[in-house]
């Protein structure tokens, strides 16, 4: 099988089975997202676009890595808090995301977190809808 087959089949496993196009939309839009709440929510704040898009390309891999292994590794005990617990984990991965590049977006709190988790959720789930598949 040729190198490019190979990564494309392993991009593809990460999407969760969707099309490769959906994926690297999802991705975009995800860094997209940083810079835009940085610019319109007033608890995000951002000293430099390009810092924030690479903040926002940072929590994409955190959205296509990590996400999937914790909600699995959580699955029961986020039954048990009836979804919350989903709420924290994609906050605790903006939090996450935006200290890793030394202060280029704060967030004044982690509700703030919450906050641009939830837009960028909004986002990749529009754009799950406009290619057709919609996770859970």
């Amino acid at each position: 099988m040729p190198v490019c087959g190979i990564l494309l089949s392993v991009i593809n496993g990460l999407a969760g089975g969707e099309s490769v196009f959906g994926a690297i939309l999802r991705f975009l839009v995800t860094a997209a997202a940083v810079p835009l709440c940085a610019q319109y929510l007033p608890g995000v704040h951002m000293t430099d676009w390009t810092q924030a898009v690479m903040i926002g390309a940072i929590l994409g891999v955190f959205y296509i890595i990590l996400r999937p292994l914790l909600r699995l590794l959580l699955k029961v005990i986020n039954w048990l808090t009836l979804g919350l617990l989903y709420v924290v984990v994609d906050a605790w991965l903006v939090w996450t995301a935006a200290g890793m590049l030394g202060g280029a977006v704060t967030l004044d709190n982690y509700w703030w977190a919450i906050a641009v988790a939830f837009v960028v959720n909004v986002a990749r789930t529009l754009v799950g809808a406009l290619t057709g598949k919609l996770r859970d």
